[in-house]
């Protein structure tokens, strides 16, 4: 075969599987369940409640994974243009707390609201309680960079599941249910109880519901 017609074909199979792959990517192509990984970082303050049960309000970005390596393991490095999503107005309220074996804490229904770029927000609940638990007695996490002893800052594992719903009918997650589980740190600083950090890699899994059922 001649060489300008090996060029030609070449670049044509190129050109083919560059488009091919484009379109691949477009839009919304993956079918339900729809599931998302997402790593949040977050910051929060007491900013209500009663002085045994206070209510912390949390907030922060939540970023698309920058790598994950062939064993699963997820790169923690978070990088600005990764960001998909932004949780807002999160209401925390802690049922226990320093020196229990474990820590429970709540989502207020309605209250952990992520917003995409897209339009779409997931809202927590959906008739099920987003809760978890902080596990106090395994200690804190002392190779997390939070880790100051001297400071009094732990970061304590979490741990914990709940509901969604896309409360907007707007963007591409619009109008589907589904539920979101957290495994990450929540950083508890004992000099300053009533500010909190932290950062959690979230997987979320949505579907569109059957329209003949009522979502709370």
């Amino acid at each position: 075969m001649p060489r300008k017609r090996i060029i030609r074909v070449v670049t044509g199979f190129c050109l083919s599987a560059v488009l091919s792959i484009s379109a691949a990517f477009a839009g919304n192509y993956q079918t339900e369940p729809v599931e998302l990984l997402i790593d949040f970082k977050i910051t929060g303050q007491v900013t209500g409640g009663t002085p045994t049960e206070p209510v912390f309000t949390i907030n922060g970005p939540g970023f698309a994974p920058w790598l994950i390596f062939r064993d699963g393991e997820i790169v923690d490095t978070t990088l600005p243009w990764r960001q998909v999503t932004t949780l807002e107005g999160g209401e925390i309220t802690f049922t226990g707390g320093f020196p229990d074996p474990v820590i429970n804490f709540t989502c207020k229904p309605g209250s952990c609201n992520m917003k995409f770029h897209h339009g779409s927000i997931l809202t927590s609940d959906a008739g099920v309680p987003l809760e978890g638990r902080a596990i106090n007695m395994w200690g804190p996490v002392i190779k997390s960079p939070d880790f100051d002893p001297v400071n009094m800052v732990f970061p304590i594992r979490i741990l914990g599941c709940g509901g969604l719903k896309e409360k907007t009918g707007t963007g591409e997650y619009a109008g589907m249910v589904g539920s979101i589980c957290f495994n990450g740190v929540l950083n508890f600083d004992q000099n300053n109880p009533t500010q909190l950090s932290g950062s959690s890699k979230c997987t979320i899994t949505l579907h569109t519901p059957d329209p003949n059922i009522p979502i709370p």
